[in-house]
C-alpha cells in the first residue's frame, strides 16, 4: 500500500450540497482505514480562499508539489477535509475556465454530444470543474 494512492473526485468534497457529500464522508471512514493519507480527495474550491468551514487548510502539505502546480498556472489548495477522518484534500479553483466556457461546451459537444445549451449554473459550475 506504501507506492499506492487513491484519488477521490467529487463535486461535494468540502462542498455540501445533496446527498452525495454524505455518502463520499461515509466511504472516506472506511477507506482511511486502508488507505490512510493515501486516500486524496480532489474537490472545487467554492468559496475562492475565503474560509470554508468544511475545510482545513495545511500550507505545509505537499509543498513543492503545490509550488510546481501553481507555477503551471493551477490554482489549488490543500488541507484536510474537516470530517471525522480528516482525509488530504485538494481543492481547485476552476472558475479562471469560465472564459473558456463556450469553447470547452462546445468540444464536448462535438465529441460526446453533451448538450449544455439549457444548463443553468447548478450544471455549468460543476460540468466546469470537471
Amino acid at each position: 500500500m506504501n507506492n499506492k494512492a487513491l484519488f477521490e473526485v467529487s463535486w461535494e468534497v468540502c462542498n455540501k450540497v445533496g446527498g452525495i457529500n454524505t455518502v463520499v464522508a461515509t466511504k472516506a471512514a472506511v477507506l482511511a482505514k486502508e488507505y490512510k493519507d493515501n486516500h486524496i480527495f480532489i474537490g472545487p474550491d467554492i468559496l475562492n480562499e475565503k474560509e470554508n468551514i468544511e475545510f482545513i487548510e495545511d500550507t505545509d502539505l505537499f509543498f513543492e508539489w503545490r509550488n510546481q502546480a501553481e507555477s503551471l498556472g493551477l490554482k489549488i489548495r490543500l488541507g484536510r477535509w474537516n470530517i471525522n477522518s480528516k482525509p488530504m484534500t485538494i481543492l481547485v479553483d476552476y472558475t479562471p475556465l469560465f472564459a473558456k466556457k463556450n469553447e470547452i461546451f462546445t468540444d464536448l459537444w462535438q465529441k460526446f454530444k453533451l448538450d449544455s445549451l439549457n444548463g443553468q449554473w447548478d450544471y455549468i459550475e460543476p460540468a466546469m470543474f470537471g
